[in-house]
């Protein structure tokens, strides 16, 4: 399977976009030239032009000096063969429930039956990871993903009721910003913001697990929540810094998972080892400490001391359960 294919060459996106442009308003041949040295190279316009004007291609008429396309919509470029496959592979994954129902999953299943998955989900084992994931096939659980992804969508307050860790019944009005995903935890997670009197309060995470329902809300919000001033007002002052050893593709492995959080990685000469900087919101300490023990001794925890002090705390602790 190739895959690279010419559909999205530069030459194909520079004709969609001037035959996108040209379909309801009339643009000059300055403008077809603009948008070709935008996009393309710079000889591109003498090859691009008569083709698209009265050559074999045709696309464009003319309408007072200037060019319309001559097709009836928006230009909109086929899917490629990996890309059918790669969707024809998602349509195995027990998550797809959550963004598709059921006659939308049977059409794109009949749409791609001669079109062989890019993989297979039962290929893939997935070891040190929780064993309580998310039970994606509950109707409940899927019905609230569906309200709360569309209120993301919307950017809509909605009334959530879910079960704290402690055990207690919340309910309140929040404005979901994102969705999250653990790969190690396999559940799903709403970073929120709470609104009283149309104004944020306060911010909250909220496990999609543990929500009860999710309905109506009166409350509305105006303003503009920039997540990524979210994540700079509640980032630790101080990151932790990690040496990664070479053994057991560590460095590939930590790389990977944790993808993630915001990170500067250096590789040290003397020590032949990687220096890993990581980022993280507050509430997340805890699930990055113990993502980072789940490496074992590939890892070594330098700083700050104020981790460093709950990582020996938490291995003393595991030690005496096991009575060493």
């Amino acid at each position: 399977m190739e895959l690279f294919s010419e559909i999205y060459s530069c030459y194909y996106t520079v004709v969609a976009k001037i035959l996108s442009l040209s379909l309801n308003n009339p643009i000059t041949k300055k403008d077809i030239c603009e948008i070709i040295d935008s996009n393309a190279f710079s000889e591109s316009a003498f090859y691009i032009m008569p083709k698209l004007i009265d050559g074999e291609w045709n696309l464009l008429k003319s309408h007072d000096n200037k060019y319309l396309s001559k097709l009836e919509g928006e230009v909109k470029l086929p899917l490629t063969l990996l890309q059918k496959s790669w969707l024809k592979a998602l349509l195995f994954d027990r998550r797809i429930a959550l963004f598709l129902n059921k006659d939308e999953v049977d059409r794109l299943r009949n749409y791609l039956k001669d079109v062989d998955p890019l993989f297979n989900i039962e290929d893939f084992y997935y070891y040190d990871s929780f064993s309580d994931g998310d039970n994606y096939e509950d109707t409940k659980y899927i019905e609230n993903f569906r309200s709360v992804l569309q209120a993301l969508k919307n950017k809509t307050v909605i009334t959530i009721t879910f079960e704290s860790e402690k055990g207690r019944h919340i309910s309140g009005d929040y404005l979901p910003c994102k969705i999250d995903y653990s790969s190690k935890a396999d559940k799903f997670r709403i970073y929120t913001a709470k609104i009283r009197y149309g104004k944020v309060v306060c911010s909250a995470i909220i496990n999609m697990r543990r929500i009860k329902s999710v309905g109506y809300s009166e409350e509305s919000f105006k303003g503009n929540i920039s997540f990524d001033e979210y994540i700079e007002k509640h980032k630790c002052t101080e990151p932790v810094v990690i040496e990664i050893s070479k053994e057991r593709n560590a460095v590939e492995r930590c790389m990977l998972h944790f993808a993630s959080y915001e990170k500067r990685t250096e590789y040290d000469e003397e020590t032949d080892k990687y220096i890993s900087y990581i980022y993280y919101d507050k509430k997340d300490e805890t699930e990055l400490l113990i993502q980072i023990l789940s490496f074992g001794p590939v890892i070594k925890v330098l700083g700050p001391e104020v981790f460093l002090k709950q990582v020996k705390e938490r291995v003393k602790r595991q030690a005496e359960l096991l009575g060493i």
